[in-house]
């Protein structure tokens, strides 16, 4: 069976994440011989870009809880020569110990945690006295109406719906508390806007359906015929939205989000 991984890596980070992520270091602005901590690092985008800005002194750490990320990212940076440190882990229980990195950043993971809380404390915990930590999250729902469409129609067919979590963090004030709060001397948020063009119309519905779908219990107890029809009963229902965002063959959508830049 195909890892899931490879598509992500494949589709969604040259249009998406990788321009993101470029963005964040830019922000971050690493310097040679840091310590630098990936936190939910999925492919490692994030990681394998800061890794080339670090010199021979400096060392990245992914951490992910999803084996089947991580596997990806290996492969990924063993191609491209990189030494990255890939580990499994979860954000609101850090594998490492007290002020162990100069630089923590995050990008697009923590909307997902279970306790936010527990992940800010936790960031702080591992980066070192006057260290930073970055931090990218995706503006509300209701700043994404493609979204929004999907998030209604999956709710109308299964009776819930996963995707408001991706946005869960999309109110700044929001995010500046939860800094405030795990202790960070000085945190500032800053709005970004981007607009990605996703080829293959197809392919882009059918993998956001995969992911979407996947946290819905209903969806779990479906033998696979079953989930076959919800899938296209929801890809029908979705069409007219698609349409709408469908130019020259690709899916073109503006995304906007935040990015918090907070000190130890």
């Amino acid at each position: 069976m195909p890892n899931p991984a490879e598509g992500y890596e494949n589709y969604m980070v040259p249009t998406l994440f990788g321009p993101c992520a470029m963005s964040l270091i830019e922000m971050a602005d690493p310097r040679p011989g840091e310590r630098v901590l990936d936190v939910g690092c999925g492919t490692g985008i994030a990681a394998r870009q800061v890794a080339g800005r670090l010199g021979l002194n400096g060392s990245v750490t992914g951490v992910d809880l999803s084996p089947d990320m991580l596997t990806v990212a290996r492969a990924v940076a063993e191609r491209e020569g990189l030494t990255i440190e890939w580990r499994e882990g979860n954000a609101e229980q850090l594998p490492y110990s007290d002020n162990s990195f100069d630089l923590v950043l995050s990008q697009f993971a923590l909307m997902l945690v279970d306790s936010k809380t527990a992940a800010f404390a936790e960031m702080r915990r591992v980066t070192a006295k006057n260290g930073r930590v970055l931090v990218s999250v995706w503006q509300g729902l209701d700043r994404h109406p493609f979204y929004e469409a999907l998030h209604k129609i999956i709710q109308q067919r299964l009776g819930m719906s996963a995707v408001q979590n991706i946005f869960a963090l999309g109110n700044a004030n929001d995010l500046h508390a939860l800094a405030v709060d795990a202790g960070f001397r000085q945190a500032d948020i800053e709005p970004f806007s981007l607009t990605a063009r996703f080829p293959n119309p197809e392919a882009f519905i059918a993998g956001e359906i995969e992911v979407d779908t996947a946290a819905i219990p209903s969806m779990q107890h479906l033998d696979a015929e079953d989930r076959v029809a919800i899938v296209a009963a929801i890809t029908a229902d979705i069409q007219p939205h698609l349409l709408e965002v469908t130019h020259e063959n690709h899916v073109v959508i503006p995304f906007h989000g935040h990015t918090m830049r907070a000190w130890k």
